[in-house]
């Protein structure tokens, strides 16, 4: 750490999560204003970047087949895992039926539930991949 990044560290803080500065500005990081700056297009990829990797181990823990899967399949898994984080664990029976190879099930499984309902035509879209083996998102 430089001697510039020690000194705005000690001064602002480092916070890890959204928090209200002193004037009612959503900040993050270390003084990050994040209603009038932002944040940018490379830090975002970035971040996106690093939520895929935790994506992809979420999914590698919670479904042991996961690399015999095809393409549209293992995109619906890891879609599922970036949007719900370790929730994805609590969908059983569809992790069951993805185990078992049964695509109409897994797609059924997933339209009944309340997430489904949370993120309306996300979860069309998902179902249809994993009903029908194709990258239906395109």
């Amino acid at each position: 750490m430089t001697d510039l990044q020690a000194m705005l560290v000690a001064q602002e803080g480092l916070r890890l999560h959204v928090y209200t500065d002193s004037l009612g500005i959503e900040t993050i990081g270390v003084g990050r204003n994040l209603r009038d700056k932002g944040i940018s297009e490379e830090e975002a990829v970035m971040l996106l970047n690093r939520d895929i990797v935790d994506a992809i181990e979420g999914v590698m823990h919670v479904c042991s087949v996961y690399s015999q899967l095809s393409r549209p399949r293992q995109l619906v898994l890891l879609s599922m895992s970036f949007n719900l984080g370790p929730r994805l664990g609590k969908f059983v029976r569809f992790l069951g039926a993805v185990h078992l190879g049964h695509w109409d099930e897994a797609a059924d499984e997933m339209m009944q539930s309340k997430w489904a309902t949370q993120v309306g035509q996300r979860a069309i879209t998902l179902a249809t991949m994993m009903r029908t083996d194709t990258s239906e998102w395109v």
